[in-house]
């Protein structure tokens, strides 16, 4: 499987700024260097310390608020602390995407799906 990349644009205090983010298909959160959370100006989450478990171990992170736009649409997420421009994918199901592995891309899902594709789906002729 490759790797998917998804547009993305986060609000700052001061400016927007758009990301090419790589999908974290295993992510929660959406991820920025440190360094970009600082230039945007996002606000801490108080007492929002998270805990993650990493390749090197647990690691507790200092999470932010933001407010963001893909393809026009609106969103506000939770960001941490990592070291590419990451969006995760429970975010991007939220917003119902789906992450194509054969092209590579991030796809809306069709009209008639209701949810994630492995949750629910509705067919023709069912309720």
């Amino acid at each position: 499987m490759g790797r998917t990349f998804a547009k993305a644009t986060l609000a700052g205090a001061d400016k927007d700024r758009e990301y090419e983010f790589m999908v974290d298909t295993g992510s929660t959160y959406v991820g920025l260097p440190q360094s970009e959370i600082d230039e945007l100006g996002l606000q801490e989450i108080p007492n929002g310390v998270e805990a993650t478990l990493t390749a090197n171990g647990v690691v507790e992170r200092q999470t932010y608020w933001a407010i963001g736009y893909i393809d026009g649409r609106g969103f506000g997420c939770i960001v941490s602390e990592a070291p590419t421009p990451l969006i995760g994918y429970h975010l991007l199901q939220t917003m119902i995407y789906i992450v194509n592995p054969v092209t590579e891309t991030l796809e809306r899902a069709p009209d008639e799906e209701i949810g994630p594709p492995y949750i629910l789906l509705r067919r023709k002729g069912h309720a």
